[in-house]
């Protein structure tokens, strides 16, 4: 059997988040309404949100050494998820990310460092838990040492979840190496503009079994190999929305645990879009994932 449902590869950050009643100016010096500081980063955020859902999860990943690094790692501790697999490396700056959100608006602008964190270190114990586990999910952070994983895992017959950005280097590739590709928006439209329904029949031709575009507010649109039948899901409505930050991390976090479930793929969209708008309610990525009640709650409310 199994040892992990999930073993996400590629980046764990702390995020500094502030919130602020106007974006400054040039030049200009503001005090926030309120902070916080939280664990971040693309696939640790997934991998938390699925830990909280209730699913035995490891972290692949590195840190840098000191305070930072150690919170990076005990944020995801807390949630239940494996750090074992997590590397320090001494005497490198640690990733992390400076957040600005506005008030009642919840956009944010983000400034990622990533530290002096350039590769990530390979062991044995990453390609053993690879191998005992339902299902790989990688951000491609480290792209050359997440190519190599991801493609152990397909070697081993392991699916394997993608979650890469426009900017990631050989961001084809990586789609190519998906059973599951879940993309925001700008992956797309770096390539395809808005025809979201070419991309999607595309990235099925590349090899996807399943194929997502998140849409933001405007929810988000699929398609699965079995019938190709493209499916588009709103936005789950929550008020207010505090803070947008992380909220497609979740929705990765979320699918895959529908698709762990063999749930109906249009129950994982609906799914998937509920845990990312009620993580909204609330600042950063981590404080707003739902528990799988109150995921369920709002499921089986949800009318569209």
């Amino acid at each position: 059997m199994p040892k992990y449902d999930v073993v996400a590869i590629g980046g764990a950050t702390v995020d500094h988040l502030n919130v602020v009643d106007h974006f400054p100016e040039k030049d200009q010096k503001i005090v926030p309404l309120w902070s916080s500081l939280q664990g971040g980063g693309q696939a640790a955020n997934a991998v938390a949100c699925m830990a909280r859902l209730g699913m035995k999860t490891a972290m692949i990943g590195t840190v840098g050494d000191g305070p930072i690094g150690q919170f990076a790692i005990e944020t995801l501790k807390q949630e239940g998820v494996d750090t074992s697999l997590m590397v320090k490396q001494e005497g490198h700056a640690p990733a992390i990310s400076s957040i600005i959100i506005e008030d009642k608006i919840g956009s944010r602008t983000i400034v990622a460092d990533r530290g002096e964190l350039k590769t990530m270190p390979i062991t044995d114990a990453m390609y053993d838990a690879i191998k005992n586990c339902k299902v790989v999910h990688s951000d491609a952070h480290f792209p050359e040492e997440n190519m190599k994983l991801v493609k152990f895992a397909r070697e081993n017959s392991i699916p394997v979840c993608i979650d890469a950005e426009p900017h990631t280097p050989n961001y084809q590739e990586f789609a190519k190496l998906a059973d599951l590709l879940i993309v925001s928006r700008r992956f797309v439209e770096n390539q395809f503009g808005h025809d979201y329904e070419k991309a999607l029949k595309e990235y099925i031709k590349m090899g996807a079994k399943i194929a997502v575009v998140t849409l933001g507010k405007y929810g988000a649109i699929g398609v699965q190999k079995q019938d190709m039948e493209i499916y588009s899901v709103p936005e789950y409505y929550v008020e207010p929305v505090v803070d947008t930050t992380g909220a497609g991390d979740v929705f990765h976090g979320a699918f895959l645990y529908g698709w762990l479930q063999k749930w109906d793929f249009k129950k994982i969209m609906k799914f998937s879009n509920v845990c990312a708008s009620l993580k909204c309610l609330k600042i950063g990525g981590r404080l707003g994932m739902p528990t799988l009640e109150e995921a369920l709650t709002a499921l089986e409310s949800w009318k569209f």
